[in-house]
């Protein structure tokens, strides 16, 4: 997918890390040996659910072929095409008497 908002086109190295080292624990614990604990909620974008879902269940996205972000959101999501506008533009009302 393209002109996402909150979908980056490139890879950070910190998340690439982070994926190889879980991969590298579900090898070796046979799919047993990751635990992710918050109290944050997800609440950014369907990219972070996902995210979070490639960490820890890859093998089972890979099973329904949903390895790939666009594969997973054409199956769990909706798209909406809108305009959104940049926070720098702001309506303000004034009242004269």
């Amino acid at each position: 997918m393209r002109n996402v908002g909150g979908i980056a086109q490139t890879e950070a190295q910190k998340s690439s890390d982070l994926f190889m080292k879980c991969r590298y624990l579900d090898e070796i614990t046979g799919g047993r040996g990751i635990v992710f604990s918050t109290g944050t909620p997800i609440s950014n974008s369907m990219v972070e659910l996902y995210t979070i879902q490639r960490y820890l269940q890859m093998n089972a996205l890979q099973e329904q072929g949903l390895q790939h972000f666009d594969f997973w959101a054409a199956n769990y999501g909706e798209t909406v095409t809108a305009i959104e506008l940049s926070p720098r533009w702001r309506l303000t009302l004034t009242r004269s008497s």
